[in-house]
């Protein structure tokens, strides 16, 4: 018998392999590469192969020690001093990871009296070292700058303000709009922070990456960082910036201070790389050529580097294409939440600058295909509506109603449970799994998640974020267009509670027009609040197709609501015990006819 907590961990991967969100160890690509960031070759170079032989047979193979306790070696420096001179900067301090990089640059230079504004897209890096830096962080919509600057105006009275985005964004492949956001922090008394992961070596004169097309950019861009695992075909990373900020580093940076330094082997091997790199212009156009021809055949925007994300929606789409591409000789990978954003899976392909011809168009054929295929099976017939599940109020039911539902779609087959927005913990979505354990059931991830239990638009202020409608509705559609259903979704809050300041659940409720189930307490107050409800879904042109009582029976209450709709109003009362056994037992009393009428389908 395993012990209760990894009891605990092996049903939450179970789940996970349920969703088609389980993870496994990926080996290195067999057949045609379009899976890693080797993009220009480096790792297999014979200059690079060498340099690192060389250094491991004059010192080891080991870095031994933190470079300020007995590790530091004129290997490192030299790689270091490559590295500065390449992207044209005074110095460079090499950390063994990109990830320990941005976690130790970023503790180092913010704290808990500053802002630190960064890009939603972010990388993970990126995000924790933000967290882990005391400041307080403000997410912005990627890439969009009216957000960046409404975001660094309404932050003046910080002590300093931090703008952090990558410049290539590794799993959109699209560039930030770095100019202007250089303008933006000129404006309002900023300092940029740009990780150029997937630029350097790639994009820019030389390969040295974006900022490298900027103009007198030093008076703003205070770090940049360069990986060494990506286009430089080794590992490790260098932060750029002055020399004064190599040596803040050096005292502040915990993930530099704190841990044994790169290798000697590596560090040779980056030097070796970084001399290379100027000149593979020929090799970084084969690139790009790829990747834009890719683009252009299945009609995606222009990429601006080596990545090609090829959009599928829910995880299980881009897993099984994913796998038919991989039997077919291709190697590449299906990227799934929490990597990207909930209902935005994709196959993230990397054009290296070896690519053949047949390669990329069985890769072309393969995706256009699946696409017919997907197209044929949405055409094939008319789908149900989801049932929403709404209330009067907060903390009326709205869980338990939607636990029901999920049990009487249970008797019929597979059930899918998603939450769009949820405010606070416990998540509504585990409690819901937990009364449903004897169902066919897939919970979603929700859409977008806030810690505090408030409403969606003040949890969202409180974090810096912003809760964008159009995105829910297309991982709505993703959801709908792939997997038939029955679809139950629960919204956050009653009927009239704002996502943003123009936007409520019932305005999403017209957008969709889905089956709805409008949930109220049973008992003094609920005549008031529910008629309010049913008058604003009525001037919305909707109307109720279940109303549920939540609470100790009140006949006359559900009496006069049924006078006031065309449609049942049930009870629910307090249960023996609130478990996936009482909760069926209950759901089996229910006169059915309602939901077997709902669940016809219509056209869209």
């Amino acid at each position: 018998m395993l012990p209760p907590i990894e009891r605990e961990w092996q049903a939450a991967l179970e789940r996970l392999d349920q969703e088609h969100m389980g993870r496994q160890l990926v080996a290195q690509p067999e057949g045609a590469d379009f899976l890693t960031n080797d993009v220009l070759g480096l790792s297999q170079h014979p200059a690079v192969r060498q340099a690192a032989a060389q250094a491991a047979s004059l010192y080891g193979v080991g870095a031994r020690a933190s470079r300020l306790l007995g590790g530091d070696h004129g290997l490192l420096l030299q790689a270091e001093a490559a590295a500065a001179a390449w992207i044209g900067t005074p110095a460079a301090l090499l950390f063994p990871t990109g990830f320990q990089a941005n976690l130790g640059l970023l503790g180092a230079l913010a704290g808990p009296a500053d802002v630190l504004l960064s890009d939603e897209l972010n990388h993970a890096s990126l995000i924790d070292g933000a967290k882990l830096s005391g400041a307080r962080v403000v997410v912005y919509d990627h890439a969009t700058l009216d957000r960046l600057r409404d975001a660094l105006k309404a932050n003046l009275s910080a002590h300093r303000r931090w703008v952090v985005t990558e410049s290539l964004f590794s799993m959109d492949g699209d560039m930030a709009p770095l100019a202007a956001i250089v303008e933006l922090c000129r404006t309002y008394d900023a300092r940029l922070i740009v990780d150029e992961a997937h630029a350097a070596g790639l994009v820019g004169p030389q390969g040295r990456g974006a900022c490298a097309t900027l103009a007198d950019a030093d008076d703003v861009l205070i770090a940049r960082v360069v990986t060494g695992g990506k286009a430089l075909g080794v590992a490790g990373a260098f932060v750029l910036g002055s020399e004064v900020l190599r040596r803040w580093l050096l005292h502040r940076a915990r993930a530099f201070v704190y841990t044994t330094g790169i290798p000697l082997p590596l560090a040779a091997a980056l030097t070796a790389a970084i001399e290379l790199v100027p000149s593979l212009d020929a090799e970084r156009a084969r690139v790009l050529q790829g990747a834009r021809r890719l683009a252009l055949a299945l009609e995606l925007p222009e990429p601006a580097g080596a990545v090609v994300p090829i959009p599928c929606g829910p995880a299980q789409v881009a897993l099984e294409l994913a796998r038919t591409l991989r039997q077919q000789g291709l190697s590449l990978h299906a990227v799934r939440p929490p990597t990207v954003p909930e209902g935005s899976s994709r196959l993230r392909v990397v054009l290296h600058h070896d690519w053949s011809e047949p390669s990329l168009e069985r890769l072309i054929e393969a995706v256009r295909t699946a696409r017919m295929v997907g197209t044929q099976t949405k055409a094939s017939g008319p789908r149900p509506k989801p049932w929403v599940v709404v209330g009067t109020d907060t903390d009326v039911g709205k869980t338990i109603t939607s636990a029901i539902l999920v049990h009487l779609a249970a008797r019929e087959g597979p059930v899918f449970y998603w939450k769009p927005i949820q405010s606070g913990l416990p998540s509504d979505t585990e409690t819901l799994r937990a009364l449903c354990t004897d169902c066919q059931l897939t919970c979603l991830p929700p859409g977008i998640e806030f810690s505090l239990p408030k409403s969606p638009d003040q949890a969202a202020a409180a974090e810096g974020r912003t809760i964008q409608e159009a995105r829910i509705q297309r991982q709505l559609e993703q959801h709908l267009s792939t997997t038939p259903g029955p679809w139950i979704v629960e919204t956050a809050g009653g009927l009239l509670v704002p996502w943003n300041d123009h936007f409520q659940n019932l305005d999403w409720l017209a957008q969709i027009r889905p089956k709805i189930a409008l949930v109220a307490r049973s008992g003094l107050g609920t005549l008031n609040h529910t008629q309010l409800s049913l008058r604003a879904l009525a001037q919305a042109r909707l109307a109720p197709d279940v109303v549920f009582l939540v609470g100790p029976p009140h006949r006359d209450n559900r009496e006069f609501l049924a006078r006031q709709v065309a449609c049942p109003v049930l009870e629910i009362p307090w249960l023996e015990s609130l478990d996936a056994a009482h909760l069926a037992e209950f759901a089996s009393t229910l006169d059915r006819s309602w939901f077997d009428a709902a669940r016809i389908p219509t056209t869209p």
